[in-house]
């Protein structure tokens, strides 16, 4: 009976939501206003949830219930009003479900345009060619070759979450074989355990901040902040490096802000050309002699890393804005790549690695047999055409 009391409850909450459309124009601001919902919510969030909130794009689908109102801001993270006991406002990742997919393709005329028929995702083709990182030249496959791959694919309400996510692939080049296997580190190796990279030259007009470090975070709408312990959306690239660690200009530009900014703490902002421009957070401190409005080339020393502002340790945070707006630096700050091999797993990590190995040998051979359940693109949504010899 209390079963049936909570379903019919469930069901009740879902029915009494209303969906709506974000009109054209309207500010996070304004439709708190609109709504009689204190506007304080919106003041007591830092600078970079502000940002977010700033980028719900016009006919948005939102919902408002008795309890919460629902906006999604990306395809992975929403806005929480919820309005028991006064209102509290927080991000909150969407729900979404993984569809497995798997698929055997031997090559007639051209890779690309076979796996897009057999598909209808280019994303696919995207997510292969990262695993090999161009160490293989696709476009060099000839009839006969072959491409086995096991992945999955996020799906929310039928449509695609990001490119799909390859777990497994084994790709054949006259009768030369090139297995990729996905770890825990979230890296590619082969059978061996051997990884392979690029050693990183820059070549765009942009250059990275720090000539030795790496990434520690990524530009994501959605990650859980390990000092507030909530969602928040990562708008920029954290590089991890040594206190100290001189940080360039990425181009040529005019200092616009030097000095104390929120969580970012120590903070330069570099205006450049067709409205771009880059931000430099938690420094430890600014070269001498630098101020608003100096004028600085690219590659200029303009301070050293810190951990100064809302930090868990020294490093760069590196945004970059174009009319105001933040985007991804990994778009302009890009790489050329030549082949080596940098890491070789060992100990536990090899271990698992040849358990995946094993696992997949067999299943190699059964979709080679019968091609595989490919995840199919159907007017926009994705389904999954199951094989009968596999289920």
């Amino acid at each position: 009976m209390r079963k049936i009391l909570l379903s019919f409850l469930l069901l009740s909450s879902l029915l009494s939501a209303k969906t709506y459309r974000w009109e054209k124009g309207i500010t996070f601001l304004s439709f708190l206003k609109q709504n009689n919902i204190p506007q304080k919510l919106y003041y007591n969030l830092d600078s970079d949830d502000k940002e977010l909130m700033a980028e719900i794009q016009a006919g948005q689908k939102y919902t408002i219930d008795k309890e919460k109102i629902l906006i999604p801001v990306t395809d992975e993270l929403q806005i929480q009003i919820l309005k028991k006991k006064g209102y509290k406002i927080s991000l909150e990742p969407i729900p979404f479900e993984r569809l497995k997919g798997s698929i055997h393709l031997k090559i007639n005329t051209s890779l690309e345009k076979e796996l897009y028929e057999k598909t209808h995702s280019k994303g696919l083709i995207k997510s292969l060619k990262s695993v090999y990182h161009n160490s293989i030249n696709f476009k060099k496959m000839q009839k006969g070759d072959t491409v086995t791959i096991f992945y999955e694919q996020k799906r929310r309400e039928g449509k695609a979450i990001d490119n799909p996510k390859i777990l497994a692939s084994l790709v054949t080049i006259q009768k030369k074989k090139f297995y990729a296997y996905l770890t825990e580190d979230g890296k590619y190796y082969d059978s061996t355990g051997k990884e392979y990279r690029k050693i990183k030259k820059s070549y765009t007009p942009y250059i990275r901040p720090l000539s030795r470090c790496r990434v520690s975070s990524g530009f994501t709408h959605r990650r859980f902040h390990p000092i507030l312990h909530r969602y928040k959306a990562h708008l920029g690239v954290d590089y991890a490096a040594p206190r100290g660690t001189p940080v360039k200009s990425t181009a040529a530009g005019k200092i616009i802000h030097r000095g104390w900014k929120g969580g970012y703490g120590k903070c330069i902002i570099v205006q450049h050309n067709n409205g771009l421009r880059s931000l430099y957070a938690h420094m430890s401190r600014y070269r001498k002699g630098l101020r608003v409005g100096s004028r600085v080339s690219q590659g200029k020393v303009i301070g050293y890393v810190g951990s100064t502002g809302r930090s868990t340790g020294p490093h760069l945070h590196f945004g970059m804005y174009k009319h105001g707006k933040p985007i991804n630096p990994s778009r302009y700050v890009r790489v050329k790549k030549t082949k080596v091999i940098v890491h070789k797993l060992q100990g536990k990590s090899y271990k698992a690695l040849r358990q995946k190995v094993v696992y997949y040998r067999k299943k190699f051979k059964r979709v080679a047999k019968n091609g595989g359940d490919p995840i199919y693109v159907k007017k926009g949504n994705y389904l999954v055409k199951r094989n009968k010899q596999e289920a």
